[in-house]
């Protein structure tokens, strides 16, 4: 078994007036399994918020490297 390290290197939010959708960009460095590395995306009801999101991911409640790899739209 090897090492994987993962950083979190850009958080997206889009909000619609139903949804909250969430990317979180993975870069992975090290042993790492296939699907770490890349967007990884979950849409939430809009009654959940950023900083919601962001708290559950920051004490574990929601692992975004569970979740499935979906890029965000394109900007602009």
């Amino acid at each position: 078994m090897g090492k994987c390290q993962t950083e979190v290197r850009e958080i997206r939010f889009v909000f619609e007036p139903e949804l909250t959708q969430a990317y979180f960009s993975v870069q992975a460095t090290g042993d790492c399994p296939i699907g770490v590395q890349g967007w990884h995306h979950k849409t939430f009801p809009a009654s959940v918020s950023a900083s919601d999101i962001l708290a559950r991911a920051g004490d574990g409640q929601e692992s975004y490297l569970l979740w499935p790899l979906d890029a965000p739209p394109e900007r602009g």
